[in-house]
Parts: structure tokens; sequence; C-alpha cells
């Protein structure tokens, strides 16, 4: 069985600890190494910035199993899209001269917000890590993801190989995927320079796949995911769509990411898919949500997002908005323009055989878990206690249309909303 191969590891830093991925990470890195975690964290001290870091952990690891390793944990009040992250020289240096590994995974996520307010965290802070591991003489994994695939997504037959980046891409209306794509080119670039690196691309993440466990409650990043789970729950309602959907869990994201940063000799200078080998539609998912008890009724595609942009969507009187309804509402335009991008696992696939590390089928029991774990944390309620349902009306509801109200809408919690990876 492969195990992670680099034991001489002493000294990891660590970005986005705060966030879904970098909390699991920060687990994994803990709970295989023995290495210090130097986690680069925005907070007004060092108590705040433990306190942040401990709470996204321990909503990982409910047992407190990793208490005892805590101390391994050492908070650094710094900001990764500024030069130097912020520090002063003095602090900066010292902690070039210790850290033997980077790991790359904060990020600015929102899916509407403009490329000039992403870019310097997601272009910005990728350049301004560069710059820190080649200070150090250390190597770079860098947290990418299976969006830099741009526009074609929407091409039919397209598949995105682990070797590929500039295929032609598009990304019109696409800030957050344009991002990746140039940190990508400049992490790449960087090799010129003496930068030793692997990326990897995550697709979709979810929770934990053993225990159902994710960020619900200690992050503003919910997840488009989870709250496409608490629409179907509050409305009862969906709309049909054959499309694949990607479920890739934390856990194996995590993992499979430390494993090819621990493992150099054979991944440098390699990118890695990490989405489901065997992605499932929506429309399984919906069904998948019946199938735990749910009543989740299908209405046609065109009616759904009309009556949800006309404010034609109630729910115990009252018009109904979530963070994923808005989104949709945004997204949606009237096309049959669907997505049906593949993407190539197989260099991962073949780097992780032998090893314990795998995917999990998305399947019911999986979701299961999801929804055991979100109905636990009070994020949604149980089938049992799912009424009132939503309903459509013939006409609009007063206050209810979306996009009569989106100039005027404060869309700060949905700039917080994930759209894939980081």
């Amino acid at each position: 069985m492969n195990q992670l191969a680099d034991t001489t590891v002493k000294n990891i830093l660590l970005t986005g600890a705060t966030g879904v991925l970098g909390g699991r990470l920060l687990q994994e890195v803990l709970s295989a190494t023995g290495a210090e975690v130097h986690c680069v964290v925005r907070a007004a001290d060092a108590v705040e910035a433990r306190r942040r870091i401990e709470e996204v952990l321990f909503s990982y690891d409910e047992q407190g199993a990793l208490k005892d390793q805590a101390w391994r944990i050492r908070p650094v009040l710094g900001d990764v899209s500024l030069p130097q992250f912020g520090l002063a020289d003095a602090a900066y240096a010292e902690l070039a001269g210790a850290v033997d590994l980077a790991l790359h995974c904060a990020a600015n996520v929102s899916l509407v917000a403009s490329y000039a307010k992403i870019a310097p965290v997601n272009v910005g802070g990728a350049a301004n890590v560069v710059e820190f591991c080649l200070a150090a003489g250390a190597p770079l994994l860098y947290t990418s993801s299976f969006s830099v695939v741009g526009d074609k997504l929407y091409e039919d037959g397209f598949v995105l190989k682990e070797t590929d980046l500039d295929v032609g891409q598009g990304f019109e209306d696409m800030a957050y995927e344009r991002s990746k794509f140039d940190a990508e080119r400049l992490v790449q670039e960087a090799g010129a320079r003496g930068l030793e690196w692997v990326i990897v691309r995550p697709g979709n993440i979810w929770g934990d796949s053993r225990t159902g466990c994710y960020p619900l409650k200690q992050t503003k990043v919910k997840g488009i995911y989870y709250e496409m789970l608490k629409a179907l729950v509050e409305t009862g309602l969906s709309f049909k769509s054959d499309e694949d959907f990607d479920i890739s869990p934390v856990d194996y994201v995590a993992k499979a990411a430390l494993f090819a940063a621990l493992n150099l000799p054979a991944t440098r200078h390699r990118t890695y898919n990490l989405t489901s080998p065997a992605p499932i539609s929506y429309d399984a998912i919906v069904e998948q949500v019946r199938g735990y008890g749910y009543r989740v009724d299908a209405v046609e595609t065109r009616v759904y997002f009309e009556a949800l942009q006309e404010g034609r969507i109630s729910r115990a009187g009252k018009p109904y908005r979530s963070t994923f309804t808005d989104l949709m509402s945004i997204f949606y335009d009237g096309s049959d323009c669907k997505e049906r991008a593949k993407y190539d696992t197989r260099k991962i696939d073949a780097l992780l055989a032998g090893s314990d590390i795998v995917c999990h089928a998305s399947d019911a029991t999986l979701m299961a878990r999801y929804l055991d774990y979100a109905i636990r944390s009070g994020f949604i309620a149980a089938p049992r206690e799912q009424q009132p349902l939503a309903q459509i009306s013939a006409a609009a509801i007063r206050g209810g249309g979306y996009m009569e109200s989106l100039y005027d809408a404060d869309l700060s919690e949905v700039g917080h909303v994930a759209s894939a990876a980081a």
C-alpha cells in the first residue's frame, strides 16, 4: 500500500485553513504527518486566529481526536493578497527559513463578484505564495478548480485532461473560473524560475464521506450544493435536469491533495483532476433526496425558473427566496445550454492505485450521510418536519420578484457562496 512518502517535512505553510477544504486539509496534515502547520489567517490577534482555525478543524473532528495535536498549529497573522503576506521583513524571513512545503487553498470563491474583486486574492495571492516558496526553497501544492474548463463546459464531447490548461476556452461572465486559470498558468510558469509545484483541481466539494461532516456553521461559505439541498427541502420543488453533477467528498480531496504534495518525485510539475470518476446527474441527486424521505415535486424547467424570476413561488404565504434560488435566477437565461464537459481522472487514479485513498461513489449511502449531518446541524428540517412546502401561483406575490429587485439587493451573502473547490 502506498503511503505518504516524504516524512522529512517538518514545517508546512497552509493558506485557507478557515475554509471548507483548508480546514479538512489541516485535519489530514495533523493526522498523517508530524509537521507543524503555519496557517496564514486574517485576524485581530493570535487568539482570534486560533479560534477561527480550530472552529473549522473541529467541525470535521467532532470527537476532538486531534485536540492533543493542536499545539502544532501556528497561526500567522497575515493576508495572502499582500506582498510578504503583510509581514515585517524579519518575520517573513523567519517563516521562509522554516517552511518545507506550502499548501495553498485560500481563495475568493464568489460566483457573482467581478474579476477585479476576485483577482487580488485568487491571482495575486497565488503570486505571493509562489514568491514565498521561491524564497523558502519549498515546493507548492496549488489548489485550483475543475472550473478552469471555462466555456468548454458547454461543448459536447469535450474532456478536460489533466495535462490540459489552455484549450482555447473563454471566460465571459466567468470571473472566478478565469482567476483559477490565470493562477494555474502563473504557477506553471514559475517552474522556469525553479519552483517545484503540483496542482490539484477539485470538483464540487461536499462533506466528509465517512462522517458527513461539513462546516455549515463555521464558515461564511455554505456551499451552493448545500444551499441547493436546503431549497429542495424547504420548497419541495425542483426542475428537471439530466446534466452531470460532480460530488467530490472533502476527505477524498484532502487526502489525495496531501498525497500528491508529499510524493513530489512522482508528481512534480503535474496536475490532477480531483473530481468523481463517476458523476451522477442532478435528477439522480433529487431522486436520492426523495429516497431519503423528502417530498420533491418536479416542475418543467422553464416553468420553474420563470416562476422564480417573476416572484411566483411562495412558502407559508410569503415569497420564497434563498441563496440558491437567487443565484439560479441570475444564471438562468432561458437557453438550452447544458453542462457537457467531462473530466479525465486517469492520472490521479494511477497515482493513488494501491493506496487506501478512493473517491466514495455518489450513491444513496453518501447522500444519506450528508443529509443526516445537515439535519443534525439544524441546517435543514427532517423529512417529517418538511412542511410547509412552496407553491407556484399564477401571479407574482408582492415583493417576490427577484429580477425586479436585483439591482437594489444586498448580494454580500450571495457572494460568499462556494462555486467549487477552494
